[in-house]
């Protein structure tokens, strides 16, 4: 069974009422509550998972929706270029480019259940390829699409790394 290190869930995550909502540039706002997700096609890898804190959780199993999926029905606009990717908190969020966030697993399940609310469930982003620990978002709530990057309003870094300073 994978170790990933747990910190508190925030009253604001609600497991039960979970909905994903896809917003902002696109054709189609899209609405996904869980058994949705779990009927689309899914992707499955196994990976390593290191934190800037030291500690890495070896062989974690995630399944879930790759996100390409998703984009692909909601049809960004033209001149959409990122996503802010929002967590149910309300204060966690990290801006991809389309093309990066494309790649990424929405995952639901961890090592062959359904991935637990203490490690991010009931849905989280899981970078494939090279990426930062604080990109692997918790909770994942809302995929805003957008024209530009989001650095004034990507507080998934500070929020990670005030975790160690």
């Amino acid at each position: 069974m994978t170790t990933l290190k747990t910190y508190d869930v925030p009253d604001a995550v609600d497991p039960d009422g979970y909905q994903l909502d896809i917003t902002g540039a696109v054709t189609h706002e899209l609405q996904f509550r869980r058994p949705e997700l779990e009927e689309l096609p899914s992707e499955s890898f196994t990976a390593d998972f290191a934190c800037v804190e030291g500690w890495i959780a070896e062989d974690c199993s995630w399944q879930g929706v790759c996100l390409e999926h998703l984009l692909d029905r909601a049809e960004p606009i033209a001149s959409a270029s990122h996503a802010l990717v929002h967590a149910m908190d309300g204060a966690y969020a990290c801006s991809f480019p389309l093309p990066r966030l494309s790649n990424a697993v929405l995952a639901i399940d961890l090592d062959g259940n359904p991935l637990p609310i203490e490690h991010g469930g009931p849905a989280r982003l899981v970078p494939t390829g090279d990426a930062d620990c604080w990109e692997s978002v918790k909770w994942v709530r809302e995929l805003e699409i957008v024209t530009s990057p989001q650095d004034d309003t990507d507080t998934a870094k500070s929020i990670a790394l005030s975790r160690i300073e």
